[in-house]
């Protein structure tokens, strides 16, 4: 009888039963018969699982980090010098080859093997169970092209051009040995995927809002996100505008829904009256109350998509990474200049917005990260100075670590990136002369001021406290200053998320500057950097070299043209 012969689906050998992600244990691949596997709709919800696992695995979240975070001007080397590695070090500081163990990305094709294995089988049992009905197996293909989608969406923004593969490997009929297709490509075909069945999605898989399911697995929510991401890129600015919009209702009808369970004691505030935000503080000057939610407790109001850790599903990413054997250790470091407020080198802007002391921690002449480090903050903010109001724990003010050995989940979106996604498209369009006249183009601006603007000022407590001054309009004289600001937002909201690298790459891709980022990491590189220059005047050096082990294995791709003659390149940079 014909056996299941996936490499990927191998890895479910690895996989127990686990009392917060229901994971199913899964006979060894050589005894599982193929004919006897994929009879009813557990197999189909064990193996959707399967590939929700292992996007959570920890060489995944890893690269998440690694390729949107590390190259960026927002990370150095760390101090944890015993739990460096040059490789990593190499990476930070762009000496990366094809021989650096953060190039390889079988992690991703091993996920994207289980969703279109899912893809593959679905159907079929869908005719055999007759309780396996239509809606629930489009639920299940929305998520398996969801998780596919998000998985070349890394990976095309980490090496543009990818090999692009939608059926599954599990016999021998195939040939998966392809070739790179253009990111272009990929890119249309992922939107149109997501497109399809992005309304197949389930709105909700729990009734109860406040369920971890709700942002553990995908929603039609996080898929409107992901799809309104592409469009970003893709330059559709109107398409990107409705997705958003989109999810802000989602959003508006949730908080509506819960205002209604809860009352007053909702712990969200509507900002400008529209926009639905956890609340930073909760009277005076105590703050902490939205980190506490979003990255303390995982799984809050604003996440539409995050990777679920915990005691019995753990990863070593932040402990490893960030604080490392303590808080202002670990193998990264925050770039210095981001925590000198007043000197004009920081992101942000004044010592009263709360995001500087929930993701920074100084320590000598240099800055640890903290975000995520900590499961709850407890502070007060007087006079723009941290004071105590819980108990001191590793030298900072109310904070107390991640407990029982858990690991905080990994957030991929929520929704203030959303606000900050619409924001941007509405400013691109204006920049563009996309609106048909004046007033709309100004109107345009105004709304996306807006968002920016609730997303700030929920950081510096802009609904109960008025220390802090909120951002001026009159500030900002041209459709470009405003486009600066919305990047600027986005850096300080989402410092160390994996976001900032992308977010510089896809503003380079769209001006046709690839120098420019060049310019905005350039400070972070010790002696010559004229090789880096050169690099990243050409617009594939902003991408990352095929690991030399891919290409051995697969003859069909080629190296990215700005890795070919490295060594030449150095020697002449010299």
């Amino acid at each position: 009888m014909k056996k299941i012969k996936s490499y990927i689906l191998v890895a479910m050998m690895g996989l127990t039963v686990s009392s917060c992600n229901d994971f199913l244990t899964l006979m060894p691949l050589n005894e599982v018969v193929l004919e006897n596997f994929w009879t009813d709709e557990s197999d189909v919800e064990s193996v959707l699982r399967g590939a929700y696992a292992a996007l959570e695995s920890s060489d995944c979240q890893l690269r998440m980090a690694a390729w949107g975070e590390f190259r960026s001007d927002n990370i150095v080397s760390g101090t944890d010098n015993t739990q460096s590695s040059d490789d990593l070090n190499k990476f930070i500081d762009e000496n990366i080859n094809e021989n650096n163990e953060l190039t390889t990305y079988l992690c991703f094709y091993k996920t994207i093997n289980y969703a279109n294995t899912v893809l593959h089988f679905a159907p079929e049992v869908h005719k055999k169970d007759p309780n396996y009905r239509g809606g629930q197996l489009r639920a299940h293909q929305a998520e398996a092209i969801a998780i596919r989608s998000l998985c070349y969406w890394y990976m095309m923004r980490a090496f543009k051009d990818v090999p692009y593969v939608t059926i599954p490997s599990i016999d021998d009929t195939h040939d998966f040995f392809i070739g790179q297709t253009p990111f272009d490509e990929v890119l249309d075909s992922l939107i149109y995927d997501l497109d399809r069945v992005k309304d197949w999605a389930w709105p909700h898989l729990k009734k109860d809002l406040t369920n971890a399911a709700n942002s553990s697995r995908f929603t039609r929510a996080a898929i409107y996100a992901m799809l309104a991401d592409m469009y970003l890129w893709k330059g559709d600015w109107d398409n990107c505008i409705k997705c958003c919009q989109y999810v802000d209702s989602v959003k508006r009808v949730d908080y509506q829904t819960l205002l209604e369970q809860k009352g007053t004691s909702l712990n969200i505030s509507l900002m400008y009256d529209k926009y639905p935000l956890i609340k930073t503080t909760d009277g005076e000057n105590q703050s902490g109350l939205a980190y506490n939610e979003i990255f303390g407790s995982g799984n809050s109001f604003e996440s539409l998509f995050e990777l679920p850790y915990g005691t019995d599903r753990s990863s070593n990413f932040v402990s490893n990474y960030y604080n490392g054997s303590n808080p202002t250790t670990g193998r990264v470091k925050a770039y210095t200049p981001i925590g000198k407020i007043g000197d004009g080198t920081s992101v942000f802007k004044t010592v009263y917005d709360t995001r500087y002391h929930e993701d920074l921690l100084k320590s000598g002449s240099y800055y640890g990260i903290v975000k995520y480090v900590y499961q709850k903050m407890d502070y007060k903010l007087d006079g723009g100075t941290l004071t105590i109001t819980g108990t001191q724990n590793n030298n900072r003010p109310g904070a107390v670590r991640q407990s029982n050995g858990g690991s905080p989940n990994w957030i991929i979106y929520r929704y203030t990136e959303v606000m900050l996604m619409q924001a941007e498209a509405l400013i691109m369009k204006a920049k563009e002369s996309g609106f048909a006249n004046a007033a709309d183009s100004t109107k345009a601006i105004n709304d996306a001021f807006e968002l920016i603007s609730a997303v700030y000022d929920r950081a510096i407590g802009k609904e109960q406290i008025t220390v802090a001054p909120s951002l001026k309009i009159e500030d900002y004289k041209t459709v470009s200053d405003f486009e600066q600001l919305v990047f600027d937002e986005r850096r300080r909201e989402f410092l160390f998320e994996g976001k900032r690298w992308f977010d510089l790459v896809r503003q380079a891709m769209r001006n046709g500057q690839s120098k420019d980022i060049f310019t905005a990491v350039q400070g972070k590189y010790e002696g010559n950097t004229r090789s880096i220059e050169i690099k990243f005047n050409n617009p594939y050096g902003l991408f990352l070299p095929l690991n030399k082990e891919e290409i051995k294995i697969n003859d069909k791709l080629k190296q990215n043209p700005a890795y070919q003659r490295t060594d030449e390149v150095i020697q002449k940079a010299k």
